[in-house]
């Protein structure tokens, strides 16, 4: 009874994080990009905040671990922060589901020992080590497994053979992994229960895979539903509906989604960062270099706190490209900056110049002007002078003409 009610509390915190808070994605939506990269912006320069307030619950709960000598207590701890470092630090992620599998099959807790391994491997796989979660799920036995642990299990094969199909070098060998890969889906929905988020978020990919996008879109609405909204758990259902509304052409959606689920991401201080990588390869073809750097350059420290192995093979090319782009823009800028210097300077110059010009003739007219008007005033001197020379004239020929008259006489 005691390993009942235990196993049942592990599987509530297994499950948590889906624990129903409604959200309606019928209703209108208000596509505001630019207000949500705005809030992005914000996110992301509070993101020291957000990181900070996490460690602070796990060191909360370490603290609480420290003081318990309860097996059962401890087991529940250890599964508590196994599922925090999931999305925030793969080492630390291996470090407590190792401690949880050890505490449980010390305590005799087989099934919960089970699902430790299996998620062991599921770890392994994502951290880039497919050797070791393929060990791993070879030493179980997969007809002593219940339900729950199958799950795990499948879903680690699952994971192991993706990843493998995609590196595969040869064609054979891609189509064998590919059939593996499809073989460990088909078992994992034959055990997962159908109304459960596994079932439908796997269930999803495939009609969205498949092109049955309307229904791949009526499952996400459930899944939506389901979930607590602002969680990194959100942001999962939130990425896949920016699958979705990509693959249906509707872009602006497209990107609604994919900024909610960014968002989400940055504030549960999430370090296995992937909307925002996809975000920032989407604003980079679009021709936003600056903010496509900023996003990608945020993820790499993102990735590289995570796990220092983990998707540097993925984001590394990514961020070369997209710093290559930012840095040709600045380039470019910088050039048509030189440019536009350049011609400012020639037109400053010209304008001195003629500046210069202008201001010679003006002085060159204004000297004119005083000559002129020095000649005009002497000139109307002379022209006084003759007026009174000619009056003087005048009077002269006045008395001789009058002289001449009394001699005539």
């Amino acid at each position: 009874m005691r390993q009942t009610l235990l196993y049942c509390s592990v599987m509530f915190l297994l499950l948590a994080p889906v624990a129903s808070l409604a959200q309606n994605p019928h209703g209108e939506i208000n596509v505001d990009l630019p207000a949500l990269y705005k809030q992005i912006d914000e996110a992301v320069e509070k993101s020291p905040q957000y990181i900070a307030e996490y460690e602070q619950n796990i060191n909360e709960k370490k603290k609480i671990l420290l003081q318990t000598n309860n097996d059962e207590q401890r087991l529940m701890l250890l599964m508590e922060l196994s599922n925090m470092y999931e999305s925030f630090n793969g080492d630390s992620l291996q470090v407590y589901t190792e401690q949880a599998m050890k505490t449980a099959h010390d305590g005799g807790f087989k099934e919960i020992e089970d699902i430790c391994m299996a998620r062991q491997a599921y770890i392994c796989t994502f951290l880039g080590s497919q050797t070791e979660a393929l060990t791993i799920l070879g030493r179980m036995q997969r007809e002593n497994l219940n339900r729950e642990a199958l799950v795990s299990y499948y879903r680690a094969y699952m994971e192991v053979y993706s990843n493998l199909r995609e590196n595969a070098q040869l064609p054979q060998m891609r189509e064998e992994f590919s059939r593996l890969y499809q073989e460990n889906m088909d078992s994992l929905l034959s055990v997962a229960p159908e109304g459960s988020e596994t079932y439908l978020g796997y269930k999803e990919g495939i009609l969205t895979s498949e092109g049955h996008l309307d229904e791949a879109l009526e499952i996400s609405d459930k899944r939506l539903d389901m979930s607590q909204a602002g969680t990194h758990e959100n942001a999962i259902i939130c990425y896949g509906r920016y699958s979705i509304y990509r693959q249906k052409g509707d872009m602006d959606l497209a990107k609604y989604w994919l900024c909610k689920s960014a968002l989400d991401d940055v504030r549960n201080a999430v370090m296995d960062q992937m909307s925002l990588i996809a975000l920032a390869e989407l604003l980079d073809a679009e021709g936003d270099n600056e903010r496509a750097s900023k996003y990608i350059s945020f993820t790499w420290e993102c990735n590289r706190k995570f796990s220092p192995r983990m998707r540097s093979w993925q984001i590394a090319p990514l961020l070369s490209a997209i710093e290559q782009n930012y840095q040709e823009k600045v380039d470019k800028k910088s050039r048509i900056l030189t440019v536009w210097t350049i011609v400012i300077t020639v037109m400053l110059v010209i304008f001195i110049i003629g500046l210069f010009f202008v201001n010679r003739q003006r002085k060159q007219l204004r000297a004119t002007k005083e000559d002129l008007e020095k000649a005009n005033k002497e000139l109307a001197q002379f022209n006084s002078k003759l007026e009174r020379m000619n009056k003087q004239i005048t009077k002269y020929n006045k008395q001789l003409l009058e002289i001449n008259k009394s001699q005539s006489s």
